[in-house]
């Protein structure tokens, strides 16, 4: 059975959403989130959430995985987000994962099935995915790594 990880990264926090495919019915496993520890320096930040995650991925023994990056034409760029996407990224190589991608808008909804113009009106919560229950009492971040949890059970 494919058990699939979605996480979507804030400079404060790391949101993610574990989801797994029973004959045909999706199952939410997980949703939660891991909040940075501002105590401590970048490179042990970096150190605790790539731990904390690591041992989330063997917990609940992930075969895939997404990661919902920043746009390539974003206004602004956090680069404390883009350390912890990078730090995640070499997570997944060196992980149990067995397939895994990165993914920004347009790879995410071609996973999910839908077309790009889609995304955004689900993830604002305008839309409710999948009939999935309280949708739109989740944040925006939770939304995302949600729809990216399911878009890894489809590579």
């Amino acid at each position: 059975m494919k058990k699939a990880i979605g996480i979507r990264v804030t400079p404060s926090a790391l949101y993610f959403a574990i989801v797994s495919m029973k004959e045909e019915v999706l199952e939410i496993i997980i949703i939660d989130k891991i909040m940075n520890p501002k105590a401590l320096h970048i490179p042990e930040q970096l150190k605790f959430l790539r731990n904390t995650l690591c041992d989330i991925i063997n917990q609940f023994e992930i075969t895939n995985a997404c990661i919902r990056i920043t746009e390539s034409n974003a206004q602004s760029v956090s680069i404390p987000r883009i350390y912890i996407e990078g730090v995640i990224q070499e997570l997944f190589a060196s992980s149990t994962i067995i397939k895994y991608y990165i993914g920004q808008i347009s790879s995410i909804s071609a996973n999910l099935g839908i077309e790009r113009v889609n995304f955004k009106p689900f993830a604002e919560g305008k839309e409710t995915f999948l009939d999935i229950e309280n949708w739109k009492a989740y944040s925006l971040e939770t939304r995302e790594s949600l729809m990216s949890s399911i878009s890894a059970l489809n590579i």
